[in-house]
């Protein structure tokens, strides 16, 4: 898996090669297209009703984000992920959101608290409605949302070209659980260590949060992994 950067456009009109990079990183972060599944420009274009050269230059921004790859004389394909991209990926994910987490509690307000409360009841009504897709969104926010809390551009600017692979990584930890309320309830500690203002706690379960899983999802993934 390639390094990354993330590419985000203004909210305005979309164009085609923002519905195209949407449509096509929604399928990969979905699970719809799996690592080493050939990524066909011409069945895109049928799919999604346009010509080629947005869907081509979509997929240029896919592969700077680490998404797709383009083999010689073979096309674009989704990147493989390898038991090592999963670790390198997770540790240093846990070291920015241990760093997010250590300065959002100095900044901690009334209404941060209760904008990452109103997340987890997203979560919370995603399972109840059977929404997996909501949870591991939701899931991906909350945590960008520390970040951002944290109040340092080169923190956030270091995570958000990780998140769509964060995206895939959550996908895969998803399953791990026997039932979508384990998966919310992991969050739950957390919470409550942001809510107390306990930094030594907040930090500790972070670790936890993250790093916890990794060995898990490496066991289950490692196997198919090339």
């Amino acid at each position: 898996m390639k390094e990354a950067t993330r590419f985000f456009f203004p909210q305005n009109r979309p164009t085609m090669t923002q519905i195209a990079l949407e449509s096509i990183r929604e399928a990969i972060e979905k699970g719809w297209l799996k690592p080493g599944d050939r990524v066909v420009e011409s069945r895109l274009s049928k799919e999604l009703g346009m010509s080629r050269f947005p869907i081509r230059e979509a997929l240029c921004y896919l592969e700077k984000e680490g998404l797709v790859e383009t083999i010689p004389f073979k096309g674009v394909r989704v990147s493989q992920i390898t038991p090592q991209d999963i670790e390198d990926l997770m540790a240093v994910r846990c070291a920015l959101e241990e760093l997010a987490v250590k300065r959002a509690i100095q900044r901690m307000t009334p209404e941060k608290i209760e904008h990452l409360q109103h997340i987890i009841d997203q979560m919370e009504n995603a399972v109840a409605g059977g929404e997996k897709e909501d949870v591991l969104n939701a899931d991906l926010y909350f945590h960008q949302s520390i970040c951002e809390f944290a109040e340092n551009s080169r923190l956030l600017n270091a995570w958000l070209p990780l998140a769509s692979q964060i995206r895939v990584c959550l996908g895969m930890e998803y399953i791990l659980y026997q039932t979508s309320e384990e998966f919310v309830d992991t969050h739950m500690p957390l919470m409550a260590a942001l809510k107390a203002r306990d930094e030594k706690t907040a930090l500790k379960l972070m670790w936890d949060h993250i790093c916890g899983p990794t060995n898990r999802i490496i066991v289950r993934y490692g196997k198919g992994a090339t």
